[in-house]
């Protein structure tokens, strides 16, 4: 339900607002129109312009904060944090209105925290204002919908398994009743906790003991058919903005160790992050198992719980759930916003020539690529980047003509498309799209 009052506001690891010692006196800039970046032109010999489409400039954020600590000591304290946490930035933050549901990302421009000797004793002022080159206010929540590749001529693989949805092998994912058989890796601490939860009341919290790489949990291992494709799935979340990990471990018939999938991720500051990835279990695979994972060397402050935790079966190898006739490919993101969202958009193989189609507006992105299983791109609308394995640029395979999708004020249908590969099982190629409810 929406609400008139801040409630609480997170910068890094600082609250401010209800239940903190940072009490919010102002805001400006939250809920203003950014400045107009009109591109009319005069009309020549006549009164008034031609106008052409209006934009936004960056957005200007200013708080204005009230100390309120028990000695000059304690106040000392909160003015030395607030300073230590506001320092110059090379990558815009999340500023994030946890109860209004609203993150925006900006960098500290200016900062003011005076002394005034009248007022030492336990009480202070603090001013900060935040330059976001990106205007938008963005949900706090990040949305996210798949579907498998529609490809008729591809045919399907009969027997299929009819009304069944995708079956969770390993137990216990979402900790409510106890943290077994989950155990913890190279130094890592487990625990289960009510602190932090995606979903119900529980999650699993991870803490690493400084220096050690890799620190992790594990569940225990799952008889896999090689050759199969698999998902790794879940949420994760951390108290500092860092990468995180929900890998895959694959182990032969005896026990011994093989490989290991990565599905890595930057996640923000404390903002639970969805992570879905298929993967083929590698030839003599017998066994399989999930390990959500702070790569790295991570400090001990690094701590990171962990929700809603899956190793599946993928759907599109053998597992179908069949819904209304002419679903198949297609899916809805409902964009709560009042402007159009920047979609992020994954595309996991095997599949030749992916295409998406924002139904809506008819606007359709193709690639020409191949992209063999285990293999996927990453296709960013907003910076027009595509990322082969989310980090080797692929512009190129962009084909002429597309149009890159937006997600428009309330509900969107796309549709996804692509060939699949000779050889390959059914059409396990899958399109996921992440986004976030967008206004100015």
């Amino acid at each position: 339900m929406a609400q008139q009052r801040l409630g609480r506001i997170q910068w890094g690891d600082l609250l401010f607002g209800p239940g903190s010692r940072y009490h919010v006196t102002a805001v400006d800039g939250l809920d203003d129109l950014p400045d107009i970046r009109s591109e009319d032109v005069a009309r020549p010999g006549q009164h008034g312009d031609y106008t052409g489409p209006d934009f936004t400039g960056p957005r200007v954020v200013q708080l204005k904060l009230g100390l309120r600590g028990d000695s000059p000591d304690e106040l000392r304290d909160l003015t030395l944090a607030l300073r230590n946490a506001t320092q110059p930035q090379e990558q815009p933050a999340p500023l994030q209105l946890l109860d209004q549901g609203v993150v925006v990302w900006g960098k500290v421009r200016k900062r003011s925290l005076p002394y005034d000797a009248e007022y030492l004793w336990s009480i202070g002022d603090a001013a900060l204002e935040l330059y976001c080159a990106d205007p938008y206010l963005y949900g706090l929540e990040e949305k996210m919908a798949s579907t498998t590749a529609y490809s008729p001529a591809a045919g399907r693989t009969y027997p299929l398994v009819y009304g069944l949805a995708p079956q969770t092998l390993n137990s216990n994912p979402t900790f409510e009743t106890t943290i077994t058989p989950w155990i913890a890796q190279d130094g890592a601490v487990l625990a289960r906790v009510n602190t932090q939860a995606q979903t119900g009341s529980w999650s699993a919290q991870i803490t690493p003991p400084g220096g050690t790489p890799g620190p992790r949990m594990e569940s225990e291992q799952m008889p896999v058919t090689a050759g199969v494709s698999y998902r790794a799935k879940g949420y994760m979340r951390c108290v500092s903005a860092r990468d995180l990990a929900l890998n895959v471990n694959w182990f032969a018939a005896g026990g011994g160790y093989m490989n290991t999938s990565v599905n890595q991720i930057a996640v923000a500051a404390n903002t639970w992050t969805p992570f879905s990835a298929a993967f083929v279990a590698p030839a003599g695979a017998a066994l399989g198992q999930l390990a959500p994972t702070i790569p790295g060397t991570p400090p001990a402050t690094a701590v990171t719980f962990v929700d809603e935790a899956r190793f599946e079966r993928d759907i599109a190898s053998g597992f179908r759930s069949y819904g209304d006739a002419g679903t198949s490919g297609r899916l809805t993101a409902v964009n709560g916003g009042a402007s159009p969202a920047y979609p992020v958009l994954r595309v996991d193989g095997p599949v030749a020539d992916p295409s998406i189609e924002q139904v809506n507006t008819g606007s359709i992105l193709t690639l020409d690529a191949t992209l063999q299983g285990g293999e996927y791109v990453l296709i960013d609308t907003r910076t027009r980047a595509v990322l082969f394995m989310g980090s080797t640029p692929r512009r190129e395979w962009v084909r002429g003509g597309s149009v890159w999708p937006l997600l428009l004020p309330g509900s969107n249908e796309l549709a996804y498309r692509g060939s699949a590969l000779p050889g390959a099982p059914g059409q396990p190629s899958l399109l996921t799209v992440t986004w976030r409810d967008t206004s100015l």
